[in-house]
């Protein structure tokens, strides 16, 4: 996390892709407090853990490297990661829907999607 907001003073680096100071607070805040709102929403809803702060840890990071922008984005691709790896463990039942999936992976999956695409999706935003 300290290195992600560190970069921000860089001014070498590319700006398209890291943002500035604010945005990278901005970003590491948005992450941490998405899931954390999943995580109290959940555990209120169904009085039991459904995810770790790991994952809130992970995105913050990610939000401290890459922006708030990004956070969405990477919320996105890694669901439909984690979707498509386990729903045809579901049809075999392999697994129930109250199985454990670690969310952790999904999410550096979708980060790497997000990098590999952010050419893309700037140009569709614009």
């Amino acid at each position: 996390m300290i290195i992600g907001l560190l970069k921000s003073f860089d001014p070498n680096l590319n700006t398209t892709l890291f943002p500035n100071l604010v945005n990278s607070l901005a970003g590491g805040f948005f992450g941490y407090t998405i899931i954390w709102l999943i995580i109290f929403t959940y555990k209120k809803i169904r009085n039991k853990e459904g995810m770790g702060l790991g994952d809130a840890k992970l995105l913050s990071a990610i939000g401290f490297w890459f922006g708030w922008m990004s956070i969405p984005f990477i919320i996105f691709f890694s669901s439909i990661a984690a979707l498509i790896s386990v729903i045809p463990d579901l049809i075999t039942n392999k697994k129930k829907l109250s199985s454990q999936i670690p969310f952790g992976p999904f999410i550096i999956i979708g980060t790497l999607i997000f990098l590999f695409s952010n050419d893309y999706i700037k140009i569709f935003l614009s």
